[in-house]
């Protein structure tokens, strides 16, 4: 019994960032693997006091900004690849950072921040700079998972930054965002002790989402900007119902519910040409 509860507990865990076994590399990881060594995408970094904000851009100053949050674990690279989509390139300055505690964004006193009002504090610096960049023009945020949770929490505290949402299987709604019993599990030493860091630090930010998406509850239906959810509806880690959430909650006026059937969690992935589709419709609705 040591043994088998530790191993399922990694396995439900590390379900947020491991992909569904693959023989061979598709050219869309194959492209994941060399982002880095792009010579279109540059490595930049902000300092926020003594935090320093590490994001990855591509696409030109003075076009309107489309901003990648990852999801938890990850890194800029989650959605790195839509970097270097060519329309999305030619239409938006593209940019993709590392949340604050992950890849070259780590935090100064903990491994991880579970309060999304104190992630978006270390991201909102970046998000005004940008958009004064732009001289005004609008901001968009693409999400995926915990990214698509956060993403409306920045819009809901800074809605003069944020012009524009797609939110691509995240949790947003309250009921559906509380920790899991394995979520639990893993919070309790000494069980913590036995999985990977990475699993360990988004236990913590897991903790934050159902208090933030109560926050936004009543703020839905106050929104006029452009939104996007969409959402597999095999999703095995984040439940579909947010799909129902979406339709419910969201101001029909300007949401639109995009429901993927046979999808699973990792949109980011296998619907990177829908996420560009999507993204550059909001673009264009947002645009004076």
């Amino acid at each position: 019994m040591r043994t088998i509860l530790p191993a399922v507990l990694f396995l439900m865990l590390s379900a947020c960032i491991s992909a569904p076994p693959q023989t061979t590399s598709t050219p869309n990881q194959l492209l994941r693997a060399n982002l880095a060594s792009n010579p279109s995408i540059m490595s930049q970094n902000m300092a926020i006091g003594e935090f320093n904000l590490h994001y990855a851009e591509s696409g030109d100053i003075g076009k309107p900004t489309i901003v990648f949050i990852h999801g938890t674990p990850g890194s800029w690279r989650s959605l790195g690849s839509l970097l270097v989509h060519p329309e999305l390139k030619q239409r938006a300055r593209l940019i993709s950072i590392d949340r604050p505690g992950w890849g070259g964004s780590p935090l100064l006193e903990k491994e991880a921040e579970g309060s999304f009002a104190a992630q978006v504090a270390l991201i909102e610096p970046l998000l005004r700079k940008l958009k004064a960049e732009s001289n005004g023009q609008p901001l968009i945020l693409v999400g995926h998972s915990y990214g698509a949770s956060i993403s409306p929490y920045i819009a809901y505290m800074h809605p003069e930054l944020v012009d524009g949402l797609l939110m691509a299987a995240g949790a947003i709604d309250p009921k559906l965002g509380k920790p899991r019993w394995y979520n639990r599990a893993a919070a309790v030493w000494p069980v913590s002790a036995l999985i990977d860091d990475r699993l360990v630090k988004a236990n913590v930010e897991i903790w934050g989402v159902q208090d933030a998406l109560k926050q936004l509850e009543p703020w839905w239906q106050s929104v006029t900007i452009p939104m996007v959810y969409m959402q597999g509806e095999e999703d095995e880690l984040v439940h579909p119902r947010n799909l129902d959430f979406a339709e419910e909650f969201l101001p029909a006026k300007n949401t639109k519910v995009v429901r993927i059937p046979g999808q699973s969690h990792f949109v980011h992935r296998q619907q990177t040409e829908l996420i560009a589709t999507l993204a550059l419709e909001v673009l264009s609705k947002a645009l004076p």
